[in-house]
C-alpha cells in the first residue's frame, strides 16, 4: 500500500531507487491524522468515566460495575502488546483502525441496552481490546506518514487536538446526558465515530510509508533488484534494550503515583464536603487538566531548547508538588492549581513517551510493539494505583499519608529514568530542566 519508491539519478552513479520521505506524504493526510486524534478522542475510551455513574443510576450492582470496569482495563492491558505486534506486521493500518473505531462504537452502545452481565462484561472487554487497537494503529499511522524526521511535531499536534477533543466530547456528553437522559451519550460517541471513519479515508494510503512505520527505514536499492526494507528485529532481541525496559518502568512507577491523585482528591471531598457538589468538581478538574495539556502538548513537539529527556524528568518533579499541594490544601478550590500541576506533566508525559520509545528502539523495525510494551507497563502502574492510595487512606480517613505515598512512588521513577538515559548512553546534565538540547529530537 506504500507510494512507488521515488528514482533518482546522480553523476557519475548509478540509479538508486530510495524509500519515499517525509515530504510525499501530503499535507492533507497529516491534517486528516490531526482531526483524526480530536474525534478518537472520545471514541478510544468508549464511554469512560460516565460509564460507571450510569451503571450506578440503573441500579447495577457494585460487583458487576467493577467487574465490567475490570475487564475493559483487562483487555485493554492484554491487548497492547500484542495490537502494536501486529501494526508492525500490517500493510492495512487504516482498515484496522477503521474496525477498531466500530468495535468500540458497538461495545459502548451494548453496555446502553443489555442487562446480561455477562454480555455486559463481555462488550466492554470488546471495548477495551479494540480502543488498544485503535491506539496502535494511529501511533504507527502518525510514524508512517510524519517519518522520524517529523515524529515529534506530528506527535504534538496529535495529543493537542486528542485534548481539545476530550473537552468537546466530555462537555457534549454531559449536556445531553442532562438534557435527554444518558443513553443519548451515544449520539455524541456517534458522531465523533463517523468524524474519525472520514479522517480514515481522507489519508491518502500512498502517502504511508509502512517500513518508517515500524521505526526502520526501507534501504536502498538498485535498478532490478528486488528490495525490502531492513528485516524487524526478533522478540528476544527486543528483550535485550535495556534503556527501553527501563523506560517503561520509570511509566509504570509514575502512572503508580498519578492515576489515583484525581480519584482521591473527589473522595476526599464527597467524605469532608459532601454539599460541595464532587461530581461537579470532578468535571471542571478533568477539564482544568485538559486545557492544561492543550499548549503543553505544542510545547514539547516544538521545543528545540530542550532535550526531550527534560520534559521527563519535569513531569516526575511535578508529582511531588502535586501531592503536597493536594494533601496541604484541603480547599475545593485547591482543585485547581493541583490540576494544572496535572496537566503540565501528563500533558508533557504524553508526548515525550512514544517519542523516547521511538528513539530507544530505532532502527529495530518494532516501534509499535515495543511501544505497546511500555504503555502496559504504565496501564499495570495505573490499575494498582487506586488499589494502593485507598490501602493507605483505609477506614481512619488517611488521606494526607496516601498523597504522601502516592508522590513517594513518583519520585522511585526519577533514578530509574537516570538507569534508562545511561543505558542508551545519553549520561543527564546536572541541570537537565536548563540544558540546551544536545541532541536532535
Amino acid at each position: 500500500m506504500s507510494s512507488p519508491p521515488t528514482t533518482r539519478t546522480m553523476p557519475g552513479a548509478p540509479s538508486l531507487r530510495m524509500a519515499p520521505s517525509a515530504s510525499t506524504a501530503t499535507a492533507g493526510s497529516l491534517t486528516a491524522l490531526a482531526w483524526m486524534a480530536f474525534f478518537l478522542a472520545d471514541v478510544r475510551d468508549g464511554l469512560g468515566p460516565f460509564l460507571a455513574t450510569y451503571l450506578q443510576s440503573q441500579q447495577v450492582d457494585q460487583a458487576l460495575i467493577g467487574a465490567t470496569l475490570t475487564a475493559g482495563g483487562l483487555a485493554a492491558v492484554v491487548m497492547t502488546p500484542l495490537a502494536g505486534a501486529w501494526v508492525d506486521r500490517s500493510a492495512a493500518k487504516r482498515l484496522l483502525l477503521g474496525v477498531a473505531v466500530v468495535l468500540v462504537l458497538l461495545g459502548s452502545a451494548f453496555a446502553f441496552t443489555t442487562r446480561s452481565p455477562a454480555l455486559l462484561i463481555a462488550s466492554q472487554a470488546v471495548a477495551g481490546a479494540a480502543g488498544a487497537l485503535l491506539a496502535a494503529a494511529l501511533a504507527g499511522l502518525t510514524l508512517g506518514l510524519a517519518r522520524q524526521e517529523g515524529l515529534r511535531s506530528q506527535t504534538g499536534r496529535n495529543e493537542a487536538w486528542s485534548h481539545a477533543g476530550n473537552i468537546v466530547s466530555a462537555l457534549g456528553a454531559g449536556v445531553v446526558a442532562h438534557l435527554f437522559g444518558a443513553p443519548w451519550m451515544m449520539a455524541v460517541m456517534l458522531a465523533m465515530s463517523v468524524g474519525a471513519l472520514l479522517c480514515v479515508v481522507a489519508i491518502r494510503a500512498g502517502d504511508i510509508d509502512h517500513a518508517a512505520a515500524r521505526g526502520v527505514d526501507a534501504a536502498p536499492r538498485s535498478e532490478g533488484r528486488p528490495t525490502s526494507p531492513a528485516a524487524p528485529e526478533g522478540f528476544g532481541d527486543l528483550l535485550r534494550h535495556k534503556a527501553l525496559w527501563l523506560f517503561a518502568l520509570t511509566c509504570a512507577l509514575f502512572h503508580l503515583g498519578n492515576a489515583a491523585m484525581l480519584p482521591l482528591l473527589n473522595q476526599r471531598l464527597a467524605a469532608t464536603q459532601p454539599d460541595a457538589a464532587p461530581l461537579l468538581w470532578t468535571g471542571v478538574a478533568i477539564v482544568v487538566a485538559q486545557l492544561t495539556m492543550v499548549p503543553v502538548a505544542l510545547w514539547v513537539s516544538r521545543s528545540r531548547r530542550w532535550d526531550l529527556s527534560a520534559f521527563i524528568y519535569l513531569a516526575i518533579l511535578i508529582l511531588p508538588v502535586r501531592g503536597l499541594l493536594a494533601w496541604a490544601f484541603p480547599s475545593v478550590w485547591a482543585n485547581l492549581p493541583v490540576q494544572v500541576l496535572d496537566g503540565i506533566a501528563a500533558g508533557a508525559l504524553g508526548v515525550a513517551t512514544p517519542l523516547m520509545v521511538e528513539r530507544y528502539v530505532r532502527g529495530s523495525g518494532r516501534y509499535n510493539l515495543a511501544l505497546g510494551l511500555v504503555l502496559t507497563c504504565q496501564g499495570v502502574g495505573a490499575a494498582l494505583s487506586a488499589g494502593v492510595a485507598n490501602g493507605v487512606v483505609g477506614r481512619e480517613g488517611h488521606f494526607g499519608l496516601a498523597f504522601a505515598v502516592l508522590a513517594g512512588c513518583a519520585l522511585l521513577a526519577l533514578p530509574i529514568f537516570v538507569m534508562a538515559q545511561r543505558a542508551a548512553g545519553r549520561v543527564p546534565a546536572p541541570a537537565p530542566l536548563r540544558a540546551r538540547s544536545r541532541v536532535a529530537a
